[in-house]
This record gives structure tokens, sequence and C-alpha cells, in this order.
């Protein structure tokens, strides 16, 4: 497998500019990932032993910054496969005509529940994240806890004054973690003006990153104090490698359902029906639970170590259709009057 790394907004934005990117040739699937690389790499891998293709990835955590690129390429397709990412960001390609539609005859095998797919399959959902808040101890510890300032435990609790200018969060127009949390916040308030106010006080507190990973990084470094992001990206960078950081699962919090699509008029659509078929096994849901510690949707794959029975957390009553409805009217609204 070759990989195609993309870590700055500005890079993937360079390499729109002067069109070109990932391509296949004879056997070889071209994959646009919006997972973390080990994941991406492992998954792949296991494609290749089980087709005997080859493959390609473009690896970016920022769905939304991939969705645009697919859009940007609509009349010369570089990609067969869009993986991961939250279906919130397939389900939009998918109404613009750039997804294709592919019943695979091993959706009855992997008996997903009827919410983790497409009813005419332009996506298929493989993995359930959960949103958390985490905080770095060690300076929680000697900055926070001797001004009588508790851990955050609560959505309400990163507006903190104490944690001004030290909250870290993944965008909302670029990432599916940051959009989902945007969204949150409406089912959690009740009204969209009142999260946005809400989300506006936010903002005097925080700085908001291109990727979801890079918030993880600045806050297991220490240079950020407080953050929001997936549960399990958590956990896997930071926790498991033995920074000082704590992970909190708040009430009222949401998933993402991490999703598979074909990209329309890709070179190798024969490739991409047959990695989809792949991805609806076990063997890469028991690969991202293993390494990145997501829920698998398949009932019979082993739910990942160290995390908390997804039945436990509790969830805001999430409207995904509307999410998805309104989600350019959202980030352009956010745009206008965060801009962050």
């Amino acid at each position: 497998m070759r990989r195609l790394s993309a870590l700055l907004i500005l890079i993937l934005a360079a390499t729109l500019s002067v069109g070109g990117g990932a391509s296949a040739q004879g056997g070889t699937v071209v994959v646009y990932s919006a997972l973390d690389a080990t994941v991406t790499s492992e998954v792949l891998k296991a494609f290749e032993r089980a087709s005997g293709l080859k493959t390609e990835a473009l690896t970016l955590a920022a769905a939304g910054t991939l969705a645009t690129r697919i859009r940007a390429e609509k009349v010369r397709p570089q990609a067969d496969i869009f993986m991961g990412g939250s279906a919130d960001f397939h389900a939009p390609l998918a109404r613009e005509g750039l997804l294709d539609a592919y019943a695979s005859p091993r959706l009855a095998e992997a008996k997903l529940a009827r919410e983790f797919y497409n009813a005419d399959g332009y996506w298929y959902g493989w993995y359930i994240g959960a949103l958390a808040i985490m905080y770095n101890r060690d300076r929680f510890e000697r900055e926070m806890t001797p001004q009588g300032v508790k851990p955050p435990a609560a959505w309400d609790d990163l507006l903190n004054p104490a944690f001004k200018g030290q909250v870290v969060l993944p965008s909302p127009v670029t990432t599916g973690g940051g959009f989902i949390f945007m969204a949150t916040q409406i089912f959690r308030l009740g009204s969209e003006d009142r999260a946005f106010d809400w989300l506006k006080r936010l903002a005097q507190n925080a700085m908001f990153t291109p990727t979801a990973p890079a918030g993880i990084t600045l806050v297991a470094r220490g240079e950020a104090l407080v953050g929001m992001n997936w549960g399990h990206d958590i956990r896997a960078m930071a926790v498991n490698q033995g920074f000082p950081v704590e992970l909190v699962f708040p009430s009222e919090t949401a998933t993402e359902i991490g999703a598979v699509s074909i990209v329309k008029g890709g070179p190798n659509p024969e490739g991409a029906r047959r990695f989809v078929d792949f991805m609806l096994g076990r063997v890469p849901q028991d690969i991202n639970a293993k390494y990145g510690l997501r829920y698998p949707t398949r009932t019979d794959a082993p739910a990942p170590l160290g995390m908390p029975v997804l039945g436990t957390l509790k969830f805001v009553n999430y409207n995904r259709q509307w999410a998805i409805e309104n989600m350019q009217r959202l980030r352009e609204r956010w745009q206008k009057e965060i801009g962050k």
C-alpha cells in the first residue's frame, strides 16, 4: 500500500489547486480516509491480502475537507472510496449525486441496525464514536486545583472563565466531530439561537483546529488545558500513550456513525464495490476496535478494550437527519457569526 499524507488544510488546498492527487492504476483502489494513519494502514493491508488488489490512500482526519475535495474533483474523480468520517458528511455527497449506490450482498450477514446504513446503499456505517471532554491532569492540578476550580465534567463547564484561551476543539467546518458537537448543543439546548449564543461564549475560551487529532496533541503536551474530541481518539492517542490526560464522557453527548461510501465515477468501480463488501465483514471492525478503539456496528465484533460500554453513556436526542439537511446552513452561520 502507498499512502499519501496531508496534515494541514493548506497542504490539501495546494493539492486541490493544481489538480492531481492519488490515482488508480490497474487493480488499485484509491481511498480517501478520514481515519488515523494506523487504522487506515491496517485496514488497507487486510483488504489487499483478502482481495489481491492494491490500494493508495490519502489520509486526513478532517472529513469535511475530504468531502470538499470530492466535490472539487467531481468532473474527474480521483478517489474510489470515501472511508471514515461521520455519515453526516457522506449523506450530502449522495444527495449531490457524487456517490454511487451499491446494494452489498454482505449487508444481510452484517446484521446492521437500520440506523447504520443508507436504505439506497449510498453509505454503510461500520463504526461508532462518542464525543468526550479531556483535560491535562498535571496542568490542572498545578494551575486550577489551587484556585478551587473543578475538572470539567459537563458541556457547560467548558464556559468556565478560568479556562479562557485554554480550550481546544476541532473545527465544525472541516471536521465531523466539530460539526456534531455544534449540532449537539442545538439539540441539548432546544433552540438554534440559544445554541449559537452558547457557542459564542465558548469561542471566547476556545481555539479551533482544522483536524481532530491536533487538539488531542495540544492537550497531551500541555499546550492546551481542556478540550473536546472523540473519546476513542483521546484514549488511543493520549491516555494509552502515557500522557497525563483525563477522559470524561459528559451526559447529553452524541455519536458519529463512521461510514464508507463509493465515489461516483471513480477510476475503479469494481474494486470499490469489493472494498465496501470487505468493510461490512468483521475483519475491519476488529481492526478498528483494536487500534482505533471505536465501537463496531456489527454485534458479533468485539468491543474496544478500555472503553466504557456504549449503552452506559448518556446521549442527547440527536436528530441526525435534521443535522444532515441543515449542515451547510449551520456551517455558514458558524463562519458568519463566530468565524473561528
